[in-house]
């Protein structure tokens, strides 16, 4: 009963959270989309459930729902240091996405919390650069 309760309480306090968001900026989702379509749909597919054994899910991911922090890392370092997906292998890791800008991986990043099932807050140009500075 403790443990029905528990996730009983704890779903509810995650949906709260997701009904307190802000509304993402639409022109940030289509921007993100289009980087999204370039960099990341060949492995994590057009429906952001990637492809089994070779590519994780993006579809309610503890990763894309984490802290912004682990997702902009494991973007800019590849997955290679950190299991992909609780309780799956992947045999393809995740190589570092390099090539984007600050603005470029902020918007995708958006896009993948927004969308396939996700809600989740907004990642800036500003977090990416925190980041980066504080990963050399």
């Amino acid at each position: 009963m403790k443990k029905v309760f528990f996730t009983f309480l704890t779903g509810t306090f995650f949906l709260l959270i997701a009904w307190m968001q802000p509304a993402v900026p639409k022109a940030t989702m289509e921007r993100g989309k289009v980087v999204y379509d370039k960099a990341c749909l060949s492995c994590h597919m057009p429906n952001g459930l990637g492809v089994p054994r070779m590519a994780p899910s993006l579809s309610k991911s503890k990763y894309v729902l984490g802290t912004k922090t682990k997702m902009i890392r494991i973007v800019l370092r590849g997955s290679e240091e950190l299991p992909v997906n609780e309780d799956r292998d992947f045999t393809n890791p995740m190589a570092p996405i390099l090539n984007l800008t600050d603005q470029q991986l902020a918007d995708v990043l958006t896009f993948v919390r927004n969308s396939y099932g996700n809600r989740a807050s907004v990642i800036t140009a500003a977090d990416v650069k925190y980041v980066k500075a504080r990963m050399n």
